[in-house]
C-alpha cells in the first residue's frame, strides 16, 4: 500500500468517478489510471476517436483507501494549503506527510501593545523577534493600531528599529509590523475586512516594485508605500548595478503607477537598484 501518490487535484478527479460521471481518459495519469483499471473499478468507454473513464460507484473509494491509504477522499480532494494541517492529513490519509505541509505557514507580526488574538493581548514584541499567527488564527487576530506597515525581508522586521531613522513621518504614526509572506486567501481576507491603513516598504528595486504593483496593491488599492528620506541618494550611495540590469525589463510595466513612478525614475537615472537590507546598515 502506498500512502501518498495523489494531488488534490487528482483526487478531486477520483471523487467525480466515485459519484458515476465520467471523464476523458486525459485527465488521469497513467500512474493513477493503471492501478483502478487493474482493480476493476473504473471502465474505459469509446467516446468518439478517444476514450471517457467512468468511475463504479463506492468500489472505487474503497479501493482507494486500500491502494492509497485515503479514508476520506472528498477531504483529501479538499485539502488545499490554507486548510490542510499535519493533524487533518494523519486523519484522512492516515499519514501527516501525505500531502507537503509548511508548518510555518502563517504571517510573522510584530506587536506594540496594539495587537490581540480573541482577547488575549500580544503585548510588545521586543526587535529580534516576531510573533507567528497561524492561518487557523488569522480570523481572532485584531491590529487595534491605525496603521500596519509590511516589509519585504525578514530581517528587517526583526531589526525595524534600525529603519526608522529614514522614515521620520512614523515617528507620529501607531503601528504594528508584518512580514509580507504570502498573499493567500485567508490573508487576503483578514486585509479587506482590516479597516486601519496598511502601508508598505518594497525593495526599491524592479522587482519589489512590481510585487507592490501587481501582488498588494490588487489586493488593497488604498495601500500606500513608503519612501525612505533621501532615497535617490541612497540608491546613488548604496544600489547595486548588477541587479539593476538583471530586473530593467520589469520597469516599462510600472510607468503608469502614481506612487512607483517616481522612483522608477530615480532608477532609471542611477542605473542600480536597491534593497531594503541596505536601510539597516
Amino acid at each position: 500500500m502506498r500512502l501518498t501518490g495523489l494531488s488534490c487535484a487528482q483526487a478531486a478527479n477520483l471523487v467525480r468517478l466515485d459519484a458515476g460521471e465520467s471523464l476523458p481518459r486525459s485527465l488521469l495519469p497513467k500512474g493513477v489510471l493503471q492501478p483502478l483499471q487493474d482493480a476493476g473499478v473504473i471502465q474505459l468507454e469509446k467516446s468518439g476517436s478517444s476514450y471517457v473513464v467512468r468511475g463504479v460507484p463506492g468500489k472505487l473509494a474503497d479501493f482507494v483507501a486500500q491502494h492509497w491509504g485515503i479514508r476520506d477522499l472528498s477531504r483529501y480532494a479538499e485539502a488545499s494549503p490554507d486548510n490542510r494541517t499535519r493533524a487533518s492529513l494523519s486523519e484522512i490519509a492516515g499519514d501527516s506527510k501525505a500531502l507537503p505541509n509548511r508548518p510555518f505557514d502563517g504571517i510573522f507580526l510584530r506587536s506594540f501593545d496594539n495587537c490581540f488574538l480573541g482577547n488575549e493581548p500580544l503585548h510588545k514584541t521586543p526587535a529580534g523577534t516576531a510573533v507567528l499567527v497561524t492561518l487557523s488564527e488569522l480570523p481572532n487576530l485584531r491590529v487595534e493600531s491605525p496603521y500596519l506597515i509590511a516589509v519585504e525581508n525578514a530581517e528587517c522586521l526583526w531589526q525595524f528599529e534600525r529603519m526608522t531613522r529614514f522614515f521620520p513621518c512614523l515617528a507620529k504614526f501607531q503601528y504594528a509590523l508584518t512580514l509580507r509572506w504570502h498573499w493567500r486567501e485567508l490573508w487576503r481576507n483578514w486585509l479587506s475586512n482590516w479597516r486601519g491603513q496598511l502601508l508598505y516598504i518594497p525593495d526599491y528595486d524592479p522587482a519589489g516594485l512590481r510585487v507592490f504593483h501587481s501582488e498588494v496593491r490588487p489586493q488593497r488599492p488604498d495601500v500606500r508605500l513608503l519612501i525612505p528620506d533621501g532615497l535617490e541618494s541612497l540608491i546613488e550611495d548604496r544600489g547595486d548595478h548588477k541587479l539593476y540590469l538583471k530586473q530593467e525589463r520589469f520597469l516599462d510595466s510600472l510607468d503608469g503607477d502614481p506612487q512607483v513612478s517616481p522612483i522608477v525614475q530615480m532608477l532609471r537615472s542611477a542605473r542600480k537598484a536597491l534593497e531594503q537590507e541596505a536601510l539597516l546598515s
